[in-house]
């Protein structure tokens, strides 16, 4: 028979949901909740969410972004002006240091264009992230379907 103590059960614990909620990491960047909502087989843009943490002590800038499944990957800021939402290309994103950025419905995202084939609810797409500082990171956007709960705040009226 297996006994552990409490303590050792709640340390377990917590290891085990911190390393489940980063998905990726490097040496000074971690991702989570890296995701994109499924779209149509016929349309050709999709859109991709996540958190950017940096942990190092200087800011860091996404230089690239790629993906194999993709003709090219941008960051989109979503703005209103005169009363219409319009996307503008990032040229650049910094994440300042000991801080982080969130890329998510409505505000700052990637727009993931030039589909090269279909993508389903369920699948992953997977993602080269290059830093300033000499890091990649290899990831998968996890593909959701419109009935899961990151998708109930209207996230595909803005694209």
């Amino acid at each position: 028979m297996l006994l552990i103590n409490l303590k050792n059960f709640t340390q377990l614990l917590f290891i085990y949901l911190f390393l489940t909620n980063i998905a990726y990491s490097s040496e000074s960047i971690t991702i989570e909740k890296a995701w994109s909502p499924e779209a149509p087989p016929v349309v050709k843009v999709m859109a991709g969410y996540m958190k950017i943490n940096n942990l190092s002590n200087k800011d860091i800038k996404i230089k690239s972004l790629k993906s194999k499944l993709f003709k090219r990957v941008e960051i989109h800021l979503t703005k209103m002006e005169n009363g219409m939402m319009h996307m503008v290309k990032q040229e650049n994103l910094t994440i300042k240091a000991k801080s982080y950025v969130e890329l998510k419905p409505g505000e700052l995202h990637m727009m993931l264009i030039g589909k090269l084939k279909a993508i389903n609810a369920g699948s992953s797409i997977p993602l080269i992230l290059s830093f300033d500082n000499g890091e990649s990171i290899n990831i998968n956007l996890t593909v959701k379907t419109d009935n899961q709960p990151e998708m109930k705040c209207g996230s595909m009226m803005n694209h």
